[in-house]
């Protein structure tokens, strides 16, 4: 057990300080950190997601607490606080308002949260999925590149369809389309032009609306969307619509060689399991697809699936944070049954304290993973540190081209 401690920190004093790329974030513009404190950075967290509420009273901000303590998102954003703002006690409903002071003074600097992405966290580069405003950079290009969501896409047949976003890809771009070969084309368009402007993958998170169940149609099938009233257009004909569009856009990937992420497990959980995109992995070989989260909680789908296709990428971020144990579960299996070349790791947070946290969770589990790892001697700790860089910056270096946007 000593051994397998010795290793865990000294792979975590390898990992201090080292330079990352981060393969997804939805980090928040600079107007959304004014007026920044403790309370707002909860409810830009995912300790939100727990549905516990509390207001300004300390009877419920100590229910609060008791209530997401032991949480995994709140353990590590918790920690990220208490490591930035170098504050030893942890939070509790009497020093509430020195927690929430601290950040507030922090962030009277403009440029704070991008401090802490550079300075904490050092991040040399960020995917950003900005999905208020698809492809945008938050004016900081050379800190993000961008994975352009495509979500849109699947409700342009006709211009009064929403999004989860109440995005509309005809209104948002200014076009009037009525059939579907002229639609796809208009989608190359954008997607060629978000490309040059700096999008370094598509980013497609439908499993938040239906279920990743992409069936082949026919063109005639899918059309039949633009030739109908739009109250008179069926589930049916939408998702035999979003089907066909699903196949053109991972042939748009394939054709600027840019990676298609995928958002899998969780969202809506119904068909959201990775093996409900077998068939479209296996039709497009020449398609990268990266499989966020992997799948929680179905993740031996994407073990399976990463064994069988090399079109396939893990990345595990998000998990860290939604199960630590569960993140080192699977870690163990990623490294056994893939190559160590393909596994990456992105924050998927909204602001730099996360953003912190999630990668102290991340440094967490590779330790952990690796050093009991080196403890069977499964690997070496040269093997051990190479897979640290490779997870945490060559792999994604080179996943998504990123050679030539580090300067």
């Amino acid at each position: 057990m000593s051994n397998v401690k010795n290793y865990f920190n000294e792979l975590l004093e390898y990992m201090e300080g080292k330079t990352i790329i981060n393969t997804h974030s939805h980090h928040m513009e600079d107007k959304s950190f004014t007026d920044f404190n403790l309370d707002v950075l909860l409810k830009n967290s995912y300790v939100d997601w727990c549905g516990v509420s509390f207001d300004k009273t300390k009877v419920s901000r100590q229910n609060y607490l008791n209530q997401v303590r032991y949480n995994s998102y709140f353990v590590w954003l918790q920690n990220a606080l208490q490591k930035i703002y170098k504050i030893k006690q942890p939070l509790t409903a009497d020093n509430w308002n020195y927690f929430s002071e601290k950040i507030r003074d922090a962030h009277k600097d403009k440029n704070n949260h991008i401090r802490l992405l550079k300075q904490n966290c050092h991040y040399e580069k960020i995917i950003l999925d900005a999905y208020w405003n698809p492809g945008d950079d938050n004016g900081y290009p050379k800190l993000f590149a961008t994975a352009y969501r495509v979500n849109i896409f699947y409700f342009g047949y006709n211009r009064t369809a929403k999004d989860l976003q109440g995005l509309n890809p005809q209104e948002l771009y200014g076009e009037k389309i009525d059939d579907l070969a002229s639609y796809v084309e208009f989608m190359r368009k954008i997607i060629n032009q978000k490309v040059k402007e700096g999008s370094v993958a598509l980013k497609s998170a439908v499993a938040y609306f239906r279920g990743l169940d992409f069936n082949e149609t026919t063109r005639d099938k899918a059309e039949r969307v633009f030739l109908q009233d739009s109250n008179k257009v069926t589930e049916e004909d939408i998702k035999a619509f979003q089907d066909y569009i699903s196949h053109e856009l991972f042939k748009i990937a394939a054709e600027l060689d840019i990676p298609f992420q995928i958002h899998t497990g969780l969202g809506l959980l119904k068909k959201s399991n990775a093996m409900q995109l077998q068939e479209i992995i296996e039709k497009n070989p020449s398609t990268k697809f990266v499989l966020f989260h992997c799948g929680y909680p179905w993740m031996d789908d994407v073990a399976g699936l990463f064994h069988v296709y090399p079109n396939v990428y893990p990345d595990i971020c998000w998990l860290p944070l939604i199960s630590t144990s569960a993140c080192e579960r699977f870690l163990h299996e990623l490294i056994e049954v893939g190559t160590a070349s393909k596994i990456c790791w992105g924050g998927d947070t909204w602001t730099g304290e996360e953003s912190y946290g999630a990668l102290l969770a991340v440094r967490y589990v590779l330790a952990k993973v690796l050093s009991q790892k080196i403890k069977d001697a499964y690997l070496s700790v040269g093997d051990a540190r190479l897979i640290v860089d490779n997870i945490l910056y060559n792999n994604p270096r080179q996943l998504y081209n990123l050679e030539t946007n580090l300067k």
